[in-house]
């Protein structure tokens, strides 16, 4: 996209509280253009950590375009600028300072592990339960892979911004249609259908009991 193209869009999703449908039209017109630039660009960094996941990756992508999308003017262009390379430079630190925040949320209680260096021995009846987790963890990760890509990113999105007792945001969900080109009833099987097959997953290769899943 050219600095021209870029502008316009930012500044129609800055009016997104007076013109949702225009935003998210715009929004979409740049997720196309930037989604797989970015998703190399965490992709790159995930692998080189040793701690690539798919469902780390959406997340991290996801958060950064939302990110983009609650406050598109963040961002401008300097003066001298020529093409979109200042832009992309941008969402890359915005990616990777995401990445590095849900990297501290995941080990901000360090302490937790010094405190388990010190105590006793876990008894076997944790140990079970700490294996049994790991396992159904590896277990739902086996399953989603047998999804489509975009069934997979439809599912993974609707968890990401899933509230207990609350709807998924409407502008979540108009982004999935837009980008997908489907409605939102569409949107709906597609997730009940995905959990269906993550279920026989579970019950055809395991005698372990699928993990909770959101409703």
């Amino acid at each position: 996209m050219t600095i021209e193209e870029i502008e316009n869009v930012l500044l129609v999703i800055s009016d997104k509280s007076y013109d949702e449908d225009s935003a998210v039209a715009a929004f979409t017109t740049l997720y196309h253009g930037y989604s797989k630039f970015l998703n190399s660009v965490v992709s790159s960094v995930l692998k080189n950590s040793g701690i690539y996941d798919e469902q780390i990756l959406n997340t991290v992508v996801n958060n950064t375009f939302y990110k983009l999308y609650e406050n598109p003017l963040i961002f401008s262009f300097p003066e001298k600028a020529v093409d979109d390379k200042g832009f992309k430079a941008w969402l890359s630190r915005v990616a990777k300072n995401e990445f590095k925040r849900l990297l501290a949320e995941y080990y901000k209680d360090t302490t937790a592990l010094e405190k388990m260096s010190s105590e006793p021995a876990i008894e076997s009846e944790e140990l079970a339960q700490d294996l049994f987790t790991n396992v159904n963890f590896k277990v739902l990760d086996e399953a989603l892979n047998m999804l489509s890509e975009r069934d997979r990113h439809i599912l993974l999105t609707l968890y990401l911004y899933y509230e207990e007792g609350k709807n998924t945001p409407s502008v979540v969900l108009k982004m999935l249609c837009k980008i997908y080109d489907t409605t939102h009833v569409n949107i709906r099987k597609i997730k009940e259908r995905s959990e269906k097959k993550i279920v026989e997953y579970f019950l055809k290769h395991t005698q372990l009991t699928p993990l909770k899943h959101v409703k």
